[in-house]
């Protein structure tokens, strides 16, 4: 059974609180990028642990339009509906 969206943002959130610098408050809106500050090597670090955690692997293009945690977390939800 998958898990529901807000379970996957959940899960989401905590990985990406072990990423970051300092603490910030993060929630389903949250930008990685524009809210967060995150680099370039941050994302990658991050996206690898999310991919280790859920077991999946997620491609460049359905990278695209991620923008926030709660895209990533519909992007995490289609792969794991497959």
């Amino acid at each position: 059974m998958k898990p529901e969206h807000h379970a996957i943002v959940d899960d989401l959130i905590a990985l990406l609180t072990k990423t970051l610098d300092r603490p910030q408050a993060v929630s389903a809106e949250t930008a990685l990028i524009g809210d967060l500050g995150l680099e370039s090597i941050q994302v990658i670090e991050y996206l690898c642990e999310v991919e280790d955690h859920f077991d999946l692997a997620i491609d460049e293009d359905t990278l695209a339009d991620v923008n926030t945690v709660g895209d990533l977390a519909g992007v995490v939800g289609r792969l794991l509906d497959r």
